[in-house]
């Protein structure tokens, strides 16, 4: 079998009139004036997410722009499908799924080792060890049979862009296991794949600056035309390979395939791949490794990590602006945008995704969009404490509901009569420690309300996103012209304390009576209310 990645119509789209399509890479601009492309189609999310890198970094390999002016240039006037067909070919050799010689993100070497069933291949799915305990939820067992080309190549790249712990010297991702992705996406006259795309790729001059660009082999840039190496730095390896690594060992089998429906795209094929060999001991990617498209941590020295609870505005510092105190950055193509290409007329948003996993287990697949509030160096120099406080106060907040309710369902209240005030011990807790802040964590870490817990935080900051927003862009306002802010501060304040006893009320009172003891609620709920009101909090907001 045969299927160069190139040549082949192999990535599902949608149309700006909502028919379905299947393209090549370098037809993403075809029908541009009247029909165009405006969005991925594929049938699963995770497929999306890694669908819209291969194109990102394919482009950024062979088409990137030679400064700011090209990069407009193209924005407005994207380039032909016969451009982009001249470029892309420049690498057609390194895109080849099958055949007798290398083969795309796959390991050089023709090892041999059982074969493992095709699904296995795919983020969260039933493995052995999975099936043996029954824990097999995410993806159900023999669900997955087969797959065709497309969506095995689009499996492979999945798994090799975000690979999670696979056991011993089973490689993670050059990003680290679950790695979270932020792009840059647009509005109205930007709302395109190939704008998509575009703004997501850097001068070429800046994004070859990111590392070893004199390590300018074929094979430093697309590892698997060589043989494999056991670690590689950031000085080891030429910056396409940020796109291109390849972590895991792996090899398709393509000598017996079937013909019948591929059980994730439901389309027909005569090239059906039913299963895969893999070994371990694949490259280990050294900290640090600062991808364009991740935010990084400075204490770790590795890119942010998607996790538990997903994506919102608490992530603001660090996704969007620099978070000083947590030592974290934004993504290189976000910072790009803040400093350098931003226009006051465009619409833009930032689209965060990524597998939140632990160890092999992929618990969640997380994606969100968040509007992308441009804020200049010297009002984020100025107001960096305010910006960073309007967020602390509602995590604080949000910590302070779940702990209620954690007083509701497992909490002993007693009566201290030399404090004079009320001592909380828990059913489920031995011992908590006499640092208030440590006993504070360690509730909120109980691991038998994790379910609960999510989803009360899911609700808050789903509740208070728009508020934040609009807080944020009241701040900046009024920042500008130098006027007082405490009003919008106070606002902040009173929807947080508002929205905490919502969700106090939707979770705790709202359901049976038989089920709520009543006076623990009213005491919890009432604390609640007075933690949030009270000083602490009102002086983090400078109230």
């Amino acid at each position: 079998m045969k299927f160069n990645l190139i040549d082949e119509k192999w990535i599902p789209v949608k149309r700006k009139d909502g028919t379905p399509d299947r393209i090549r890479p370098w037809e993403v601009t075809d029908n541009f004036a009247d029909n165009p492309v405006v969005a991925l189609n594929a049938p699963r999310p995770d497929f999306s997410g890694a669908l819209i890198q291969f194109l990102i970094g394919l482009v950024q390999t062979t088409f990137a722009p030679a400064n700011r002016i090209e990069w407009k240039q193209k924005l407005k006037t994207p380039p032909s499908p016969d451009q982009l067909k001249a470029a892309f070919m420049t690498v057609h050799h390194a895109f080849e799924l099958g055949g007798d010689g290398p083969r795309f993100m796959q390991d050089l070497d023709d090892f041999n080792q059982k074969s493992k069933p095709i699904d296995w291949l795919l983020i969260g799915a039933a493995t052995e060890n999975t099936l043996k305990e029954n824990r097999d939820f995410f993806i159900k067992r023999d669900a997955v049979t087969a797959m065709c080309p497309s969506c095995c190549a689009t499996a492979l790249f999945t798994m090799q862009t975000n690979a999670p712990m696979g056991g011993r010297d089973f490689r993670t991702s050059l990003r680290g296991g679950g790695p979270l992705t932020t792009l840059i996406i647009g509005d109205k006259d930007l709302d395109t794949l190939w704008h998509t795309i575009w703004l997501n790729v850097l001068e070429s001059k800046k994004f070859l600056s990111m590392c070893s660009s004199a390590r300018s082999s074929d094979s430093n840039k697309f590892p698997w035309l060589a043989a494999t190496k056991a670690s590689v730095t950031e000085q080891d390896m030429h910056p396409f390979q940020y796109f291109w690594a390849m972590p895991r060992r792996i090899k398709l089998d393509i000598k017996n395939l079937e013909t019948g429906i591929c059980n994730i795209c439901t389309q027909q094929s005569n090239f059906l791949i039913t299963s895969y060999r893999e070994v371990n001991k694949g490259t280990e990617y050294k900290a640090p490794m600062k991808h364009p498209l991740s935010p990084f941590n400075g204490n770790t020295q590795k890119s942010v990590l998607t996790q538990p609870g997903g994506v919102s505005y608490r992530h603001w510092l660090g996704f969007v602006v620099n978070d000083n105190e947590r030592k974290r950055e934004p993504a290189k193509i976000v910072h790009e945008f803040i400093n350098e290409r931003q226009q006051s007329d465009w619409q833009l948003r930032c689209w965060a995704f990524g597998y939140d996993t632990e160890n092999m287990k992929a618990r969640c697949w997380y994606d969100a969009k968040m509007p992308l509030i441009t804020v200049s160096d010297e009002l984020i120099a100025k107001y960096e404490d305010t910006i960073a406080s309007l967020i602390k106060a509602s995590i604080i907040i949000c910590g302070n509901v779940k702990i209620a309710i954690k007083r509701v369902l497992h909490g002993i209240p007693e009566y201290d009569s030399i404090s004079k005030q009320i001592n909380w011990k828990y059913k489920d807790i031995k011992r908590l420690h006499a640092d208030e802040e440590k006993a504070r964590v360690r509730i909120l870490n109980s691991t038998s309300d994790v379910s609960l817990f999510m989803a009360v935080e899911a609700f808050f900051w789903q509740k208070t996103e728009q508020y934040f927003y609009s807080t944020l862009n009241n701040i900046m306002r009024a920042a500008k012209n130098d006027e007082p802010l405490l009003i919008f501060l106070e606002g902040w304040h009173h929807a947080l304390c508002s929205e905490a006893l919502q969700q106090f009320d939707a979770h705790m009172l709202n359901g049976p009576i038989e089920d709520v003891d009543i006076k623990k609620a009213s005491l919890a709920r009432k604390e609640l209310n007075d933690f949030n009101k009270g000083t602490f909090v009102r002086t983090l907001l400078g109230l």
